[in-house]
């Protein structure tokens, strides 16, 4: 993750750069993530990292001439799955270069934190990787790092970065004492030979000690004593007995000992992912920490849009560096004295530290080679691999649930309904992204709820949901865990689970034998309303400033039917009722009206006085308003099955006209502030004018199910247990994924996928179909 910077400091300019975040440092070399000084921005993907030599540091002609043929031979290096180098000044009084941001964590992180990849990620991984060496190669470039801290993840796979630039910035892989400056674990057995022995398939070994630890976690030669390492790596004496069976044999020819024996990139590409398409299959613990990534670059932007001194904000949490910065080598000469290196004691200590944390950094492999007494011979060069100072997988990290950066507490009284507010038109608005509206001490969550729990309502730092037979759990929305519980009335709840109520703090819930009030901070029952007297059961309910709607039916009389309205703040009680003459729906409350869909009309009553207005409805056959949706001046009518979308006068409920006219929804209508209408039949999605009932655009989809809503800008659909993203213009890639339920929790959720989706505070909070609520960073 990102670093503040150091506070009191005045705004740093590199170039034309301005420094927003630390990403890492080493002892040569310092990266930031910068933007342009011009054009401040908050999005990551106008952000680049920049590279700095130490301003203590003095550079001498020498360095800069290899820094200069450096940055030239990044430029050559043309290749999606590689940072593009944007820019670079090896004349400045401290040459820097600029690559483009990658808002991920890097593979180390990501393995670290979310454990082994799938096989089908390490796959289009590999894949990946393997396209991006061959661009290198034919580039007459030479990687020389391929480590896991060296493969930034992005939400389109994965990306190399420090390609040819490592020999400038890590400076050699022999030092003047001449010994190997590498990464132990991720160097092949002639990287040991010195640089003259270093070819192409010298980054195909590496490659394939890095899918090792990608599937397992652990690298191929990794072994409690350093010596040990090196040993294992001359004799190419790789352990696959983890690696899944399916990919063993591919690994296994990237780590043979013969380098004419392993096979090129570009082959290695074609055994691996032949092509790719759709989405990268990342799992839903990288989706999350993908987001997060991106949710921490975004928030230093802001601060420096806004004025704010990016050196005010806190520390975004600890993290392995994701870049290479500088090692000692030829042609930097600190002014002071060279830095220390460890004692053998202090080799130990570090060898007793967890499995990734003994081959952490550079120096410390320099002091524990020169224990064990592996020497290597200058072979006249100063070239080769470079010396990463990177721990290759790092601290388990925390992001804001550390306690690092705390977003202030929301107030209770801020409610995110269930269908994104009024009018139910799915649009989470401004607050899906306000990160000030999340929970203080907010992290990624998983939490057991009865099964059939939802809809759930966002009541400032608690998670509100009802469940059957009167059935409410609330949870802490910053970490999942239970606030308190009611079970529902009886062995066998007799009613479903409405939206519940929130008002006057306190949780008001509707079952089969009335409505319940229970105090929102402690679960203490307030109040007990009974259900109007003559057998009337609850058909659906509504709430919307401190009213609760609410519609009955009589079983025994269908004529006979009511709409009531609740006072639920201030002097309590039902404020009206109304007779309906048919069977209806749930109520939706809006603009000042209540529309009631009863039978194949719509009815509209005035929202105080509960006075019948009008009714109308869709014209032509088949009728009925079903998924009803209130936007300005009109109301959105879905047909019950029947295709299409017909959009009526809200004052008159008259028909204006039919869209989305042959397509069946299966998901939505969801519409923006803008008046953009989305939906989607299982296999495409459909964007439409509503004033004007114009198509805009339609695009193939996989999403096929759960809610379709409207956050950050986005469209966010779902498929099962994986949410995507979509763009409001249609344009660009299709669809993007941006959160997937983990794993480990899939299986406890049912294959049915989700039932409610909610968004606020940039955080995506899911409902799932068998008991289960997940939270994670949502675009």
């Amino acid at each position: 993750m990102l670093q503040a910077l150091p506070d009191g400091l005045p705004v740093r300019l590199v170039g034309p750069y301005r420094l927003l975040a630390g990403l890492g440092s080493g002892g040569m070399g310092e990266v930031h993530l910068a933007c342009d000084a011009r054009r401040l921005t908050s999005d990551p993907y106008r952000m680049v990292a920049v590279k700095t030599v130490r301003e203590d540091l003095q550079v001498d002609g020498e360095f800069r001439v290899r820094f200069r043929r450096e940055i030239a031979a990044a430029r050559a290096v043309r290749s999606p799955y590689a940072a593009v180098l944007v820019a670079g000044d090896a004349d400045a009084a401290s040459p820097w270069l600029a690559t483009e941001y990658v808002p991920g964590p890097s593979l180390a992180e990501a393995v670290d934190r979310s454990g082994p990849l799938p096989v089908a990620a390490v796959r289009e991984l590999g894949g990946d990787l393997a396209r991006a060496l061959d661009a290198i190669h034919r580039a007459q470039v030479l990687h020389r790092d391929l480590k896991p801290a060296n493969v930034l993840l992005s939400a389109g796979g994965p990306k190399v970065i420090d390609f040819g630039i490592a020999q400038a910035f890590d400076a050699t892989a022999l030092t003047s004492t001449g010994l190997v400056v590498g990464t132990p674990g991720f160097m092949a057995p002639e990287h040991l030979e010195g640089s003259r022995a270093v070819v192409p398939a010298t980054d195909v070994f590496c490659l394939g000690a890095l899918l090792a630890f990608a599937a397992t976690g652990r690298g191929p030669f990794e072994d409690d004593e350093m010596g040990a390492v090196i040993y294992r790596i001359s004799r190419a004496d790789a352990d696959l007995s983890g690696v899944p069976e399916e990919l063993r044999e591919v690994i296994g020819d990237c780590l043979r000992l013969d380098p004419a024996e392993r096979p090129s990139a570009a082959a290695l590409a074609e055994r691996l992912a032949p092509s790719r398409t759709g989405v990268f299959p990342w799992p839903g613990g990288v989706l999350s920490l993908l987001a997060e990534h991106g949710d921490a670059a975004r928030r230093f932007g802001e601060a420096a849009a806004s004025g704010t001194g990016v050196a005010e904000l806190p520390t975004m949490g600890p993290t392995p560096v994701p870049y290479s910065p500088t090692a000692l080598g030829a042609g930097l000469r600190p002014r002071p004295a060279a830095f220390p290196v460890p004692s053998a004691s202090a080799a130990d200590a570090a060898r007793k530290r967890t499995r990734r944390g003994r081959i952490a950094t550079g120096a410390v492999a320099l002091a524990v080679l020169a224990a064990v007494g592996v020497v290597l011979l200058d072979k006249g060069e100063n070239k080769g691999s470079s010396g990463g100072k990177n721990a290759i997988a790092g601290g388990a990290g925390g992001g804001e649930g550390s306690g690092a950066g705390r977003a202030p507490a929301a107030s209770k009284s801020q409610l995110v309904l269930p269908y994104g507010g009024t009018g139910h038109t799915q649009d989470f608005g401004a607050g899906a992204t306000d990160r000030s509206a999340r929970a203080a001490g907010w992290s990624p969550w998983e939490a057991k709820v009865p099964v059939g729990a939802g809809p759930c309502v966002l009541a400032g730092e608690l998670l509100v949901c009802s469940g059957p037979g009167g059935a409410v759990t609330v949870l802490r929305a910053a970490d999942g865990k239970e606030a308190w519980t009611k079970p529902g009335r009886g062995a066998e709840p007799r009613s479903p689970a409405w939206a519940p109520a929130v008002a006057d703090g306190a949780v008001h819930i509707t079952d089969a034998e009335g409505v319940s009030a229970y105090e929102l901070d402690s679960g203490k029952k307030s109040a007990q309303w009974p259900h109007p007297e003559g057998g009337y059961v609850a058909k659906g309910t509504e709430s919307l400033d401190g009213v609760l709607y609410t519609t009955y039916v009589r079983p025994d009389q269908a004529a006979k039917n009511l709409l009531t309205a609740r006072q639920l703040t201030g002097s309590k009680g039902e404020v009206w009722r109304a007779s309906l003459s048919g069977i209806p729906d749930s109520p939706v409350a809006a603009g000042g009206r209540v529309y009631v869909p009863v039978g194949t009309k719509l009815w509209s009553f005035d929202a105080r006085s509960g006075k019948q207005v009008v009714r109308g409805g869709p014209s032509g056959a088949g009728g009925g308003c079903w998924g009803v949706v209130v936007h300005g001046g009109a109301v959105l009518c879905g047909g019950g099955g029947e295709s299409g979308i017909a959009v009526l006068d809200a004052r008159t409920l008259k028909q204006r006209r039919v869209i989305a006219d042959g397509v069946a929804p299966v998901v939505g209508p969801a519409v923006t502030a803008k008046g953009v209408m989305v939906l989607g039949d299982g296999g495409h999605l459909y964007a439409y004018d509503v004033r004007t009932g114009r198509e805009l655009w339609r695009k193939e989809t996989e999403d096929d199910g759960g809610d379709l809503i409207i956050a950050g800008g986005q469209i966010l659909a779902g498929s099962g247990l994986t949410v995507s993203a979509h763009t409001l213009d249609g344009k660009g890639t299709a669809d993007r994924t941006i959160f997937e339920v983990p794993k480990e929790v899939a299986s406890s959720a049912g294959e049915t996928g989700y039932r409610q989706a909610l968004v606020s505070g940039g955080v995506l909070f899911l409902v799932l179909s068998e008991g289960v609520v997940v939270s994670g960073y949502a675009p």
